[in-house]
């Protein structure tokens, strides 16, 4: 019996290679066990042997071959990122097996049959040996990095009922176990905002900001940044490149000639997000002068006079109160789980114009484990769409899909949706791993994963999902719908390399179609009576001015930290205060009155610490970087407790850049809000404009320069709002 297994497997797995590497779509659902990697790794190297011995004159066939490599090699990848709990030592020899023989390959035999741009990342490093010793160190040190991140414990703030304006259902929530007239409120990155824009006084603000900072102290994390910074600077001026954010925007965006033009492009983005924030700033003073004139208590840190900037703490809930945005938890009952990813796939099939079927699993035996969906997807032919794209010159199926088409096959492929995260014991005292955020994959041709991660809730039915976890939701799909036609399109290798940007315009696009009355009304049914959200409700979960500005800050953060010389901007600071330093921090709020502060604590037990205890390492940075910001950092700031971590420790750090690049591409070509379900017309104008940037080739050479064309087009990018 064994044996007839053991006969069936290798059967199988030869079958999935045959398909892999040559990108072909295999037409049933597959799982995680579907990826043998001694197999894989030896008919790489089978492959390798057979290209070694080719002759030099026969271009095509080693092509093909190396085309075949790189696919499997692909193909191992992601299969080590969907079984990264098990044998992970073993893997990643095997990966490294499998890297240093195909790079041997490259270097013994030239590459002239495949350009060099599509090789993937690891193995061009491996085959640049000048390189290989510098980019282990830095990984090494990336690593060490998000270790010590991951590590921080959860902080809570401990205050009265009364003292914080927030729904009463969530209030009960949070009663403390021994002291039901007390909250106990955990503080992440995840929640800071929703709980400062309910607290009256910009103390308890502070104390929110405080607590969300303080388990990064005492770290040396600034230190590790600095290292970090060190490492990718000499690796990037080593291949020609005056630093990592030169290297990291020519190599992994579209706008790899521009480099020379981004600081103009990001000084236009700025312009334009003041001028639209004019008015908030206003509404901001009048709110203030008005609760002063009414004798209401104003407790704004260390505002003096109106050329101060708002610490970043009273920004948020001036901003939020001046937009009256509506409590979020209250919005967050109209989406309760359960109908939410029911009719999800129903709404977006409509707007996209494809159909689905799901493949039944039994209970307990999830191929994705529990609570996982698998979903077949299929073509529909719109003839509207068609004619009009065969007008304009455009063809929507290449070669490939034809030949599927006329073999009567409409398949696009499988999409693999994982909702929830599995939550242990300790992750209820902890801040959520930086792993733990969604991510999407292709793992062959037509079968796509997303892993959304969504915290559950015990019991899993009174799940409620959050705005932002809606916008997840769609931002995620984009990446798979645009994964799965790109791969009946092209080899898997060549998707390793898509420009980043072009990666993230259709997740973009897929959250402005989230940005919709229409769309948010049909995905809504309130947990208590059924109905669906109002249009009043929903322009306070509708983008506003803040989606372009926080894309831009985190975008400038990632740009700016990876665009100087580490070694001259940081030179001679050891990271400890001296008075003389008091001066240049007072710019972003000093962390102290003076150099000898001792630790004390308020009645919140808020510390302050001693000034000589603190690493101020980067700020320096700080305070070049906050004239970006519309508020001050506070001496409460630092930038391990935003997304920074997740970008700063990945291949991809410096190329932030690639999402204000998306989302800008969208503002200026791309209109969501007369989509609606109703609407024949307005689903085929989307439709029609959506499939032509698809067959677009945007992903190499020929992919337009936003840079170029926003800055071709200063005025009437300045005079169009943001359509939020």
């Amino acid at each position: 019996m064994n044996f007839l297994i053991n006969k069936k497997k290798k059967k199988l797995n030869e079958q999935v290679i045959k398909y892999v590497e040559n990108s072909k779509i295999i037409n049933h659902p597959i799982d995680t066990s579907i990826t043998n990697f001694y197999f894989i790794s030896n008919e790489i190297n089978k492959l390798v042997n057979i290209r070694n011995k080719l002759l030099v004159c026969d271009k095509q066939s080693r092509k093909r071959i190396t085309e075949k490599c790189f696919n499997l090699y692909c193909f191992l990848i992601t299969s080590a990122k969907l079984k990264k709990k098990n044998n992970n030592f073993f893997k990643r020899k095997i990966l490294e097996y499998v890297e240093e023989t195909i790079a041997r390959s490259i270097e013994k035999i030239k590459i002239e049959d495949i350009d060099k741009k599509l090789i993937p990342y690891s193995i061009y490093i491996r085959s640049e040996k000048s390189l290989g010793s510098l980019v282990a160190d830095l990984n090494i040190a990336c690593s060490s990095y998000l270790n010590k991140i991951n590590s921080v414990r959860i902080r809570h703030l401990i205050i009265d009922k009364d003292e914080i304006n927030i729904d009463e259902e969530w209030k009960k929530k949070h009663e403390c176990f021994f002291n039901k007239k007390k909250l106990k409120i955990p503080i992440s990155k995840h929640n800071y905002e929703y709980i400062l824009n309910g607290l009256h006084k910009s103390s308890l603000r502070k104390q929110v900001l405080y607590l969300l900072n303080i388990p990064f102290e005492n770290k040396n994390l600034n230190k590790d940044v600095i290292n970090i910074l060190k490492k990718r600077y000499d690796i990037a001026t080593k291949m020609g490149y005056k630093n990592w954010a030169h290297y990291s925007i020519s190599h992994f965006t579209s706008e790899k000639n521009n480099y020379d033009k981004v600081n103009d492009f990001l000084a236009l983005v700025k312009m334009k997000i003041d001028k639209e924030y004019d008015t908030v700033k206003c509404s901001m003073e009048k709110t203030i002068n008005l609760e002063k004139s009414t004798n209401m208590q104003v407790n704004i840190d260390d505002k003096k006079d109106s050329c101060v900037k708002l610490a970043i703490y009273d920004w948020n809930y001036y901003y939020n109160k001046i937009l009256n945005k509506s409590d979020e938890y209250l919005i967050n009952t109209y989406f309760p789980h359960a109908h939410v990813l029911k009719n999800f796939l129903i709404i977006v099939s409509k707007i996209y114009n494809f159909a689905y079927e799901e493949v039944k699993q039994e209970a307990g035996q999830e191929r994705w484990g529990k609570n996982s969906h698998i979903y077949k997807i299929k073509k529909k032919r719109n003839e509207k769409i068609m004619n009009s794209n065969i007008m304009n010159g455009k063809n929507l199926l290449d070669n490939t899909r034809r030949e599927q088409d006329k073999s009567g096959s409409n398949l696009l492929g499988y999409i693999y949706i994982m909702p929830y995260k599995d939550i242990s014991f300790m992750d209820y005292f902890r801040i959520p791993l930086i792993d733990s955020l969604p991510n999407t994959c292709l793992i062959c041709a037509g079968h796509v994963l997303i892993d959304y991660r969504f915290l559950s809730s015990v019991p899993i039915e009174k799940k409620l999902f959050s705005c932002s976890e809606i916008l997840t939701l769609f931002h995620e799909f984009g990446h798979a719908y645009h994964l799965l036609f790109l791969s009946t399109k092209y080899n898997m290798y060549r998707m390793s390399n898509m420009p980043l940007d072009y990666a993230e315009l259709f997740s973009h696009i897929n959250e402005h179609v989230a940005n919709n009355y229409n769309i948010m009304y049909n995905l809504s049914n309130n947990i208590n009576d059924n109905s669906k959200i109002n249009e009043y409700l929903f322009k306070t979960m509708k983008f506003d001015y803040s989606r372009l500005a926080n894309i831009f800050s985190q975008s400038m953060l990632d740009y700016a930290i990876h665009n100087l010389d580490p070694y001259a901007f940081f030179e001679g600071h050891q990271g400890m205060v001296s008075c003389a330093e008091v001066v240049i921090r007072s710019i972003r709020g000093t962390r102290s009155k003076n150099c000898n502060s001792h630790r004390d604590s308020d009645k919140y037990g808020m510390h302050t610490y001693h000034e000589n205890s603190y690493d101020h390492s980067l700020d320096k940075f700080y305070s070049t970087v906050e004239k970006y910001f519309p508020y001050s950092f506070s001496s409460h700031y630092s930038i391990h407790s935003t997304s920074f971590p997740y970008h700063f420790s990945c291949c991809y750090a410096g190329s932030v850049l690639s999402y204000l690049f998306a989302e800008m591409r969208v503002l200026l070509n791309f209109s969501t809000d007369n989509l609606s379900l109703k609407k024949y017309s307005s689903l085929v104008s989307f439709q029609r404009k959506f499939y032509e940037i698809i067959e677009d080739d945007l992903t190499f050479d020929a992919n337009p320069s936003i840079i170029t064309h926003a800055l071709a087009n200063k005025k009437m990018l300045l005079r169009k709002a943001a359509h939020y």
